[in-house]
């Protein structure tokens, strides 16, 4: 580690990159881990009004943090002295920005599924029973477990991302 302070912009990209990382990771994993297991003890109209309350939220904050993230490491990359720094800065905005490509390939038709399930509770007031038909053998509640469990996947790539971001900006 070098004694020499380094520029403001610097500090300033090193900060935000790794704040806003981290800050995602860590929302990202609660939902799997916290908020998730709670929603599946509520009744199935009460959860779908939850979990979709979670989506709309999630979907407009996570991707600007990702993107924050992503544009700090890249200019970290940029600017970097050496290459294997300019590598790992690279990598660590890649799997930030990453969470956008992982939704859409694993993650889209889980939201697809649910999203109708709310529709059909919200248009048609229909009871527990009849929600928990339909979709093949996906009930609701499966669906949002199922839903958790890709979710952790989409949080491990913000971790990396905050991991080797902070290990890069420390070496």
């Amino acid at each position: 580690m070098s004694s020499t302070l380094q520029p403001l912009p610097i500090r300033l990209a090193q900060t935000l990159g790794l704040t806003s990382s981290l800050l995602l990771a860590g929302q990202t994993l609660t939902l799997s881990t916290f908020l998730i297991p709670r929603l599946l003890d509520s009744p199935t109209p009460l959860m779908l009004r939850q979990w979709n309350a979670m989506y709309q939220s999630g979907k407009k904050q996570g991707p600007p943090f990702a993107l924050v993230s992503a544009l700090s490491y890249w200019y970290l990359a940029y600017h970097s002295s050496s290459s294997s720094k300019t590598t790992a800065y690279a990598v660590a905005g890649a799997l930030a920005i990453g969470i956008v490509p992982y939704t859409l390939l694993f993650i889209k038709g889980t939201n697809v599924k649910l999203l109708e399930k709310v529709g059909e509770t919200k248009s048609l007031g229909k009871l527990e029973e009849v929600t928990e038909v339909g979709l093949g053998n996906q009930s609701a509640h499966a669906l949002v477990d199922w839903w958790g469990m890709l979710n952790l996947g989409r949080g491990m790539l913000v971790v990396a991302s905050g991991v080797l971001g902070t290990w890069t900006a420390l070496n």
